[in-house]
């Protein structure tokens, strides 16, 4: 039984779905991908996964760079000829569900949040919006066709968007609870935001909280770390120049990549990601299983991750003032830090663990496999 994973982004495959895949393949089935190219050191990880390259180009509005692309899987599938294809992201969930009706094969397609489209008030993205939905519609809302959604609001959503499809709700692509793990931290106070440097991340909201925080503590030892690239292919991208500049204010320290999170959480207090809205936040996934507690805010996605009290505090979206009032109550209060981040490592173990979502995974695998 032949699978063939479609993602717009190599890097992204890696990080968060190769897992899956290399479960996939001790399943029985036999799995590629269909994404942009690898650097050296991800190809050496596929370990026996078929890999194409398709020029998936984010963000990008030229008609000729979609045909071209469109026409590279067109070539995928005609060539290897999948039973199924799991179709990761909007862009490839458009592009190849409608190539595999018309292949005849089965598609899955997981909706990872629904991105800069639908979370942004610039024009282009208004004007966007109702044209991606329409062509959801047309691509996905067919009683033969698979929906993973992350997190309970988009799965709403979705219910009333596709009511046809076979929906179903999965927590993201899980946490590897084995590699990150608590560690004992007694070092200067840290907040910790780990994600692309996006407006949409709360990036400024957070820099803007960290300044209050500094005026109202101004002899309090403690850091405030931003961690992640800027992302030339997305609109909210916040330029060089800003993070440059806020560094040079001293609000904040900014360490634009990292392969090893773990460390970084292992010197953080407190994990801190106020996003407009998200899918399902790894980057707070990971943090729980590091043991730390989280503020984030009341959006769809990260309200589904924390409970306010219990393993986190949540604020409103774009609130500078509430988002420095609760980072303020845990640098007050270690105590419930410890408490809160206590109880988020015990639910990234019971819920979030990659091996349980692997195996919600590979169980829609396995069934849709039964009726081919």
């Amino acid at each position: 039984m032949k699978l063939l994973y479609v993602v717009a982004r190599a890097e992204y495959f890696v990080s968060h779905r190769l897992d899956l895949a290399h479960a996939t393949m001790k399943s029985g089935f036999e799995v590629a991908v269909a994404t942009t190219n690898f650097s050296q050191t991800d190809s050496e990880k596929l370990n026996g996964i078929h890999n194409f390259l398709v020029g998936f180009k984010r963000g990008s509005l030229s008609p000729f760079t979609e045909i071209k692309t469109i026409f590279d899987l067109f070539k995928i599938f005609k060539n290897y000829r999948p039973n199924f294809v799991h179709n990761i992201g909007l862009k490839p969930a458009l592009y190849c569900a409608a190539l595999a009706r018309l292949y005849g094969v089965s598609s899955i397609n997981s909706i990872n949040g629904f991105g800069y489209i639908f979370t942004s008030n610039q024009l282009k993205a208004r004007v966007l919006k109702p044209f991606v939905s329409f062509a959801l519609r047309l691509a996905l809302n067919h009683s033969d066709v698979t929906v993973i959604v992350q997190n309970s609001d988009d799965y709403n959503d979705c219910s009333l968007l596709l009511p046809k499809c076979n929906l179903h709700l999965v927590a993201g692509s899980g946490v590897d609870v084995n590699a990150f793990l608590p560690r004992p931290y007694k070092g200067v106070f840290t907040f910790t935001l780990v994600a692309r440097m996006l407006w949409s991340k709360g990036v400024k909201e957070f820099v803007e909280a960290a300044r209050l925080f500094k005026n109202d503590n101004p002899n309090a030892n403690v850091r405030f770390l931003l961690v992640g690239s800027p992302d030339s292919e997305n609109p909210e991208t916040v330029p060089y120049g800003v993070l440059q500049n806020w560094c040079n204010e001293k609000i904040v320290e900014w360490y634009e990549h990292t392969d090893d999170i773990a460390s970084v959480y292992g010197s953080t207090s407190v994990a801190v990601l106020p996003s407009y809205r998200e899918g399902m936040p790894k980057s707070l996934l990971e943090a729980m299983a590091c043991g730390l507690p989280v503020v984030t805010t009341f959006s769809r996605g990260c309200d589904d991750l924390v409970q306010d009290g219990v393993n986190g505090f949540k604020v409103p979206v774009k609130d500078s003032v509430a988002l420095f009032k609760a980072m303020q109550k845990c640098y007050l209060d270690t105590s419930i830090c410890h408490v809160m981040g206590g109880n988020g490592r015990q639910k990234a173990e019971n819920v979030y663990s990659m091996n349980i979502i692997n195996r919600q995974i590979i169980d829609i695998y396995i069934k849709i496999s039964r009726k081919l």
